[in-house]
C-alpha cells in the first residue's frame, strides 16, 4: 500500500502537474486515484505468485515474474483505457495501446523491483539476526566449555598436587610417634608445629596459583626442616637462587615433590646422609630450576644407578602440572649426575611478579 501511495504521488507530480491547472480535465485527479487503486488491487494477485516462485531457481523465477508482470500490466492497461474512454468520451485511443501498455509495464516492473528489494532486505536482516543468535549461542557454549575445562583442569591439578601429601604425612607422623616413644617431647612438639605450618601453607595455595620463587623456596625449607628432625645431621641443604629470579612466578608447591623424592630415595637409604641442592637462574626469557642430590654412598651398590626404587610419582606429578599450566611451553628432564646422584632440570617461561600481594601474604604466614 505504501509503494502504491508513492507511485500515486510521483504520477500526479510528474504527469498531472506537467500541464497547467487550466489544462487538467475535470476528471484527471479522480482518474489518477482510481488507476492507482486498481493497480494496488492487481498487485495483491502478484504477491502470492512472487512468494510461491521465490524458492525456485533464478532463471525460472525470473521468467515467472516477467510473465506475471506482463499479464497484470495488460489487465491494468485495459482498465485504464476503458476508464479514460468512459470519462472523456473519446473512442479513438485504442490505437495508442502500445504506449499505454509500456507505461503500465514500467510501473509494475518498478513495483516488482521495489517488492523484491524489500524482500531481500528483510531476508538479509533475518539472516543477520540468525547469525547473531548463532554467534551468541556459540559464544555461550564456548564459555561453558572453557569454564568446564577450567574446573576439570583445576580438579586434576588439585588431585595431582595432593596425592603426594599422604606419603609425606604418614612419614612425618611416624617420626613424631617415634620421638614421643623415646620421650623426646620438645623435638616432637617442634615437629608438630612445623608440620602444622607446612600443611597450612600447602592448603592455602590453590593448585592453579603461582607464587614468587622465594616464597616457594621458603615452603621447601619448611618441609626440609621437618625432615631434618628425622635425619638430624644426615641431611644438608644447598640453595643458590640468582637475585634477578627471586620474584619469578612459579606454580605453588612445585619443588616439594622433587625434594621429597631426593629425601626418600637418596638421603634416607644412605647411612651417611647427603646433600640436596636447589639452583635457579635466568636464561633469556626462561626460568631454569634444578634440584639434585648427592645420591648413594659408595658402599650401596644397589643404588649406583640412581633412584632405582623410585616409583616416579613425584616427577610424573610435576610433569602433568606443568603440562596443564604451560601447554607445549616447558621442559622437564631427569638424568644421573656424573658419579652418583640424580638431577631434575625444569625450564619454564620467566614471569616476574610486580605485585606486592604475594609479599604481604608471605608475611602473614
Amino acid at each position: 500500500m505504501v509503494s502504491w501511495a508513492g507511485i500515486l504521488l510521483v504520477t500526479f507530480l510528474s504527469l498531472t502537474l506537467w500541464h497547467s491547472p487550466s489544462e487538467w480535465p475535470k476528471f484527471e485527479p479522480a482518474n489518477t486515484v482510481f488507476q492507482c487503486a486498481v493497480a494496488f488491487v492487481l498487485s495483491l494477485f502478484l504477491r502470492p505468485i512472487f512468494d510461491i516462485a521465490w524458492d525456485s531457481e533464478l532463471a525460472v523465477r525470473t521468467v515467472i515474474y516477467l510473465l506475471a508482470v506482463a499479464v497484470i500490466s495488460g489487465i491494468w492497461t485495459l482498465v485504464r483505457m476503458e476508464a479514460y474512454i468512459r470519462l472523456s468520451g473519446e473512442h479513438s485511443i485504442w490505437s495508442e495501446f502500445g504506449g499505454w501498455y509500456y507505461a503500465s509495464l514500467f510501473v509494475f516492473l518498478f513495483w516488482s523491483a521495489l517488492y523484491c528489494g524489500v524482500k531481500y532486505y528483510m531476508l538479509l536482516q533475518d539472516e543477520h539476526r540468525k547469525m547473531l543468535d548463532v554467534a551468541a549461542v556459540n559464544e555461550r557454549e564456548q564459555l561453558r566449555r572453557l569454564r568446564a575445562e577450567a574446573i576439570a583442569n583445576e580438579a586434576q591439578l588439585t588431585m595431582l598436587r595432593y596425592q603426594l601429601n599422604p606419603h609425606f604425612l604418614f612419614n612425618t607422623l611416624n617420626s613424631i610417634n617415634a620421638l614421643i616413644r623415646f620421650q623426646q617431647a620438645d623435638e616432637a612438639r617442634e615437629m608438630v608445629i612445623r608440620l602444622s605450618d607446612f600443611l597450612r601453607l600447602s592448603l592455602k595455595e590453590g593448585p592453579m596459583q603461582k607464587v614468587e620463587l622465594e616464597r616457594e623456596i621458603e615452603a621447601v625449607l619448611l618441609y626440609l626442616e621437618i625432615e631434618k628432625t628425622r635425619f638430624v645431621d644426615r641431611l644438608s641443604v644447598d640453595i643458590a637462587i640468582d637475585e634477578e629470579v627471586r620474584k619469578a612466578r612459579v606454580p605453588s608447591m612445585l619443588l616439594q615433590p622433587l625434594v621429597e623424592n631426593s629425601v626418600k630415595y637418596a638421603i634416607a637409604p644412605n647411612e651417611k646422609g647427603g646433600t640436596i641442592a636447589i639452583r635457579a637462574h635466568r636464561s633469556g626469557n626462561r626460568l631454569v630450576l634444578k634440584v639434585n642430590d648427592s645420591g648413594c654412598s659408595n658402599d650401596s651398590p644397589e643404588q649406583q644407578n640412581g633412584h632405582t626404587t623410585s616409583t616416579g610419582v613425584g616427577l610424573k606429578n610435576v610433569r602433568e602440572r606443568l603440562s596443564s599450566l604451560y601447554p607445549q611451553d616447558f621442559q622437564i628432564k631427569q638424568f644421573q649426575k656424573t658419579g652418583c646422584g640424580m638431577m631434575v632440570h625444569i625450564d619454564i617461561p620467566l614471569e616476574i611478579s610486580t605485585s606486592p600481594i604475594n609479599q604481604t601474604q608471605g608475611e602473614a604466614l
